[in-house]
């Protein structure tokens, strides 16, 4: 079984001829399984207060959604249309054709900027229970400042990846204890995918950083490092665009790495480089998973490794 995932950051669903509209998002992500999307808002004034996380998931029929908001301030009576109660909320979602049976947000690493737009962000890490086994996927959205603010960003990314056992299920306990917990047990993958909106190119630090095989490479561990999925099929690292900067640069942002196990169930990788919906352009993944047999941490150990 062929498993399609995407990412795409939707610009709040406004498009690069300036219109907002959600459907031709939806239209764009096709028929993808598993879906992360980036800077995803609720009760944006400006856009009639539209809940996105919602409406998104109805227009795509994905009925397994969570969104997680690195931004979350009171709007209340303020703005017009608004009502006692009402928040700005921006962030991460992901959506998937079956259940996320976990989902922790964590919060990145952030330095406080002078004089720049400079927002909280966030990643979602989901345990999903796929015909072929449960998935682990961090999906993020990375800072848009400087190599420098991301760094940070990249290393707890790495090591959220890399490392599982260093924290373990979100869900560990006893089972049958009082408080529930333990019960039902949640599988923790030892393998999992990172994807999303990482604002780093190839030719970075973050991308040699986080990368096995990157332009300029020369760890001596590919274990301890993730592998890029557009490299593993068969394009050039340094090719592919995902973001046009207002100068034209074009960079390719937007990526899909996979731990070492993963590696040999990597099938395809695509951009969408017609798509108009954002002034990103999204991309696809196609895994086939080698079913039951993924490796999965004990309940012992997924209470928490030194």
């Amino acid at each position: 079984m062929t498993i399609t995932l995407a990412s795409y950051n939707i610009q709040y669903g406004v498009g690069k001829d300036g219109r907002f509209d959600l459907s031709r998002i939806v239209a764009e992500l096709g028929e993808a399984d598993i879906i992360a999307l980036q800077e995803v808002e609720i009760g944006n004034p400006r856009k009639g207060l539209v809940d996105q996380p919602a409406e998104l998931s109805r227009q795509l029929g994905h009925p397994h959604w969570s969104f997680g908001a690195g931004v979350d301030i009171y709007l209340g009576e303020s703005v017009p249309g608004g009502y006692p109660g009402l928040r700005r909320k921006f962030g991460n979602m992901i959506l998937s054709r079956w259940p996320l049976l976990s989902v922790v947000h964590h919060t990145l690493p952030k330095r406080a900027i002078a004089g720049a737009t400079h927002l909280q962000r966030t990643a979602m890490e989901a345990v999903i229970a796929t015909p072929e086994g449960p998935l682990r996927l961090i999906a993020g959205h990375l800072d848009h400042i400087s190599s420098e603010t991301r760094q940070p960003q990249v290393t707890m990314l790495r090591d959220l990846a890399l490392a599982p056992q260093r924290r373990g299920a979100p869900w560990v306990g006893v089972p049958g204890n009082a408080a529930g917990f333990g019960d039902p047990e949640i599988p923790w993958p030892v393998d999992c995918l990172l994807i999303g909106d990482m604002n780093f190119a190839p030719d970075g630090p973050e991308y040699r950083h986080l990368v096995c095989g990157g332009p300029t490479d020369t760890a001596a561990d590919p274990a301890g490092r993730l592998h890029d999925c557009w490299v593993l099929t068969g394009h050039d690292a340094a090719q592919g665009v995902t973001f046009i900067r207002p100068e034209r640069k074009q960079e390719r942002l937007d990526h899909c790495f996979v731990t070492p196990g993963l590696v040999p169930s990597v099938r395809s990788m695509h951009i969408d480089a017609a798509a108009l919906g954002s002034d990103h352009q999204p991309i696809f993944v196609a895994l086939e998973l080698p079913g039951n047999e993924a490796e999965t941490l004990s309940p012992a150990l997924s209470g928490g490794a030194p």
